[in-house]
C-alpha cells in the first residue's frame, strides 16, 4: 500500500468538492459514494502498481462533473501508484452544474 495525496485546486464556484473514481476508496465510479475533498486535499492509500482514475464533482451526481474552461468534456485524471508518486494535483476550471 502507498499513501497518495491528491490536491484539488478549484477556480470554479463550488460549495463542496468530491472525487469519484476507479477504486473502492474513491467510490467505484458511483457518485453517491464519492469522497469529499476537505481543505483542497484527500489522502488515501492504494495498492502498489494500481492505475487510479477519477473525476472531480461539485455534488454527488454525474450532472455536476468537472468540465473544461469552455464546458467541454475532460478525460479522466489518471496516475499509477508507485513509491515515486506521493502527490497528484488537479486544477478544475468549471463544473457542469
Amino acid at each position: 500500500m502507498a499513501q497518495v495525496t491528491v490536491t484539488i485546486k478549484v477556480s470554479a464556484k463550488a460549495e463542496k468538492v468530491y472525487i469519484c473514481g476507479s477504486t473502492k476508496n474513491l467510490g467505484d465510479w458511483n457518485p453517491k459514494n464519492a469522497v469529499e475533498v476537505k481543505d483542497g486535499k484527500i489522502n488515501k492509500k492504494f495498492d502498489a502498481d494500481t492505475v487510479v482514475e477519477f473525476k472531480v464533482l461539485s455534488a454527488k451526481t454525474w450532472d455536476a462533473v468537472e468540465k473544461g474552461v469552455n464546458g467541454e468534456e475532460l478525460e479522466n485524471h489518471k496516475f499509477t501508484v508507485s513509491s515515486a508518486v506521493k502527490e497528484f494535483e488537479v486544477v478544475v476550471d468549471n463544473f457542469a452544474a
